[in-house]
């Protein structure tokens, strides 16, 4: 099984990230793979922007970040979404991600 584990926490010293070693750890035990997605480190841009509305549209391909998103999600088993609560629900840049990727 290969795991991915995606994060959106900006401060790397955090118990959100310190959640997302614990998990790698327990995945790697069991004799499984992951990768981890930090899209705070990686700077994804979650907002819905023109390119990603010409998709919407059906004009146009998706954005190349999206696309890169899917593919990791592609060679995924399983989808572990580790993030601190905001109001009930995932920050900002974690909900960016689902809305632009999960097309």
């Amino acid at each position: 099984m290969h795991a991915l584990i995606v994060t959106a926490h900006p401060d790397q010293h955090s118990h959100t990230h310190h959640i997302v070693s614990q998990v790698a750890q327990g995945i790697a035990a069991c004799g499984h793979s992951y990768e981890i997605a930090d899209l705070a480190a990686e700077q994804f841009d979650p907002r819905f922007n023109q390119a990603d509305f010409e998709q919407f549209k059906s004009v146009a391909p998706s954005p190349t970040d999206a696309v890169a998103e899917q593919q990791r999600l592609d060679r995924t088993d399983a989808l572990v979404l580790v993030y601190l609560i905001y109001w009930w629900s995932f920050p900002g840049q974690l909900k960016g991600w689902i809305d632009r990727v999960f097309t």
